[in-house]
């Protein structure tokens, strides 16, 4: 294990991702180091802990599967004092959460906590992601996660709404009972100031229309 974790950014003295990218290079190649990384979320140096749930969250954009076995790990991480530690954790456990329900489930209050109290934009919209990955799953999760995504989509002035659309999508396919309500819900990031937000309302509109 040390081995590997002596190649990360901040053991290696590299300020830059490019170490961090190498270990993720060196753990697609051989999937058995992803446990040694894995391990060092509980390391007491908190850039080494950034770092290792940083080659996750590459890792599990990929192969979600190789990560979502270490989802309790990460999500121990959520209350971390360092941002950086949180938004990585983060990131990766929104990669994996439709790979791991159960632990998703548990963290609900967690999130909707995340999403109206955390200082970090980033967190924030990581939450709303794993969120909308989750509401992907089935009509259960969806049914589960539909008030959240709901109070997401206005939270902080809209500031999320762009990853709320796509989870409030998943639920109006599984459960089209609540088509028409997601549709009202959405008209009024058709006249949001973020030309993206904007965008995204459209699209989710046209998929909630054509599904």
């Amino acid at each position: 294990m040390t081995a590997i974790l002596d190649q990360l950014s901040s053991r290696s003295g590299d300020r830059s991702e490019a170490a961090n990218l190498t270990v993720v290079a060196q753990c697609r190649a051989d999937p058995t180091l992803v446990a040694n990384v894995a391990a060092g979320l509980a390391d007491k140096d908190a850039a080494v802990v950034g770092d290792c749930a940083e080659v996750l969250t590459h890792l599990a954009e990929e192969h979600p599967d190789w990560v979502s076995p270490h989802a309790p790990a990460l999500a121990a991480l959520l209350a971390h004092k360092k941002t950086r530690v949180r938004w990585e954790a983060m990131h990766a456990l929104a990669f994996v959460a439709g790979s791991v329900p159960d632990v998703i489930a548990d963290l609900l209050p967690r999130l909707r906590c995340i999403i109206q109290e955390d200082a970090s934009i980033i967190v924030r919209d990581y939450a709303v992601d794993a969120l909308s990955n989750y509401a992907s799953v089935n009509a259960q999760t969806a049914a589960e996660v539909y008030p959240l995504l709901q109070e997401s989509l206005v939270a902080w002035e809209g500031r999320h709404a762009g990853h709320a659309l796509p989870g409030l999508v998943h639920v109006a396919v599984h459960l089209p009972e609540r088509r028409a309500d997601i549709q009202v819900a959405i008209q009024p990031c058709l006249e949001h100031p973020r030309a993206a937000i904007r965008k995204a309302a459209k699209a989710a509109l046209k998929a909630i229309n054509n599904p």
